[in-house]
């Protein structure tokens, strides 16, 4: 998440001065050719109708001008906000991914680190309860207690470097 924002912040804050310079120029070049118009002295020729048709299409024009200005900014604020909701969106989608990614192996885990210790805890129960009277039957127990034992160590261990290395 904030990797999307590190890059897409500058790209939206490019885009908005790029948008504003625009406007500042449509409004600027509006009111020069207005001040020039407006600061004409009067015709003596007589052709007062030719220098408001003039004023009449310089204003048209530059508020055609506004118009595509402001046109173009509501375009690139939607652009800006539908390209922001997908990278949130891709970001929420990254982030259950990864949650059910990490549920799937908290579950792995949880049920290869209780097989080796659920033979453990019976084969102790057994001889705790010295219900094995048999000495054949004991040293099958104790071996089987050893074996489970290192496999669980084995198991602890490759989960160790696995956090480690991750």
């Amino acid at each position: 998440m904030k990797r999307t924002l590190a890059i897409f912040a500058p790209v939206c804050l490019l885009a908005l001065l790029v948008a504003l310079g625009g406007v500042y120029l449509v409004c600027r070049d509006r009111s020069r050719i207005c001040t020039v118009i407006q600061g004409e002295p009067p015709c003596t020729c007589g052709c007062r109708d030719a220098h408001v048709r003039a004023n009449n299409e310089v204003t048209a024009r530059t508020e055609h001008m506004a118009k595509e200005a402001g046109i173009a900014i509501l375009v690139l604020l939607a652009m800006l906000l539908g390209g922001t909701t997908a990278l949130f969106a891709l970001d929420a989608q990254r982030a259950r991914r990864q949650a059910a990614a990490n549920r799937d192996f908290v579950a792995d885990v949880s049920h290869q680190l209780r097989t080796p210790l659920t033979g453990i805890c019976l084969n102790a129960d057994l001889l705790n309860e010295d219900r094995l009277r048999d000495a054949d039957e004991r040293r099958e127990a104790i071996a089987s207690i050893a074996e489970r034992s290192k496999k669980l160590a084995t198991l602890v261990e490759k989960l160790l470097d696995h956090v480690a290395h991750s």
